[in-house]
Parts: C-alpha cells; structure tokens; sequence
C-alpha cells in the first residue's frame, strides 16, 4: 500500500513538472521584505546585491536566472535550479533575500471597462 503512493506521488510529480507553468517575464529581487529591484528575463544581466545580511550575485541568462554566488555560511541558494515559470523562487535565508519570478507572458494583469 505504501509503494502504491509512493509511486501516485512520483507519476503526479512528473506529470506536473512536465506541464511546468507559463514562461514568465521579469524576476523581482526583495531584501528583507523590500524590493530591491525588477528586472526583464529577455536582457542578460549580473545582479550584485550586498548589503548589511551580505553578498549575493544573481545571473540572468538566456530568459532564466540562478545564484552564481553568496557569502553565506550554507550557500543553499546557489543549488536552486535556474528559474524563469512564473511563481518559482530562490530563497536565501541567511541574507533574507528572495528572487521571484513573475509576469507570465499571456498573463491578464487587469480587466477594463
């Protein structure tokens, strides 16, 4: 019985990472709860973020992004896949540093009258 739902599991979760979601557009950076910037997945780019938590380097290339590198002790955001499906993340918790993709291409942002 408990083979049998590990093995739903695994289908289901191959199954949805194969649908995966829309491409978005731009990946938002936030410290500590604040932007620290918006940027377009269509241009590559090096973003340095260094601040009082430290220094984290996020590279966008070929309409994804991925941590290059940070300083902190356990550098669990550098094994993150590079991201680029609207609503996927990079979390560094030593740096309070998130990376979030958005703007679906396609996405209704608002509905007008």
């Amino acid at each position: 019985m408990l083979l049998c739902i590990i093995a739903a599991a695994v289908v289901i979760a191959f199954f949805m990472r194969l649908a995966g979601g829309a491409n978005g557009t731009e990946i938002t950076v936030s410290v500590d709860g604040e932007t620290f910037g918006t940027y377009s997945l269509f241009t590559d780019k090096t973003i340095d973020v260094e601040n009082e938590f430290g220094h984290n380097r996020i590279i966008i290339k070929g309409g994804s992004a991925y941590m290059e590198s940070a300083d902190c002790p356990d550098k669990y955001c550098m094994t993150y896949k590079p991201i680029s499906k609207a609503n996927e993340n990079i979390i560094c918790l030593p740096h309070r540093l998130v990376v979030r993709v958005s703007g679906a291409e396609g996405e209704i942002d608002a509905v007008t009258q």
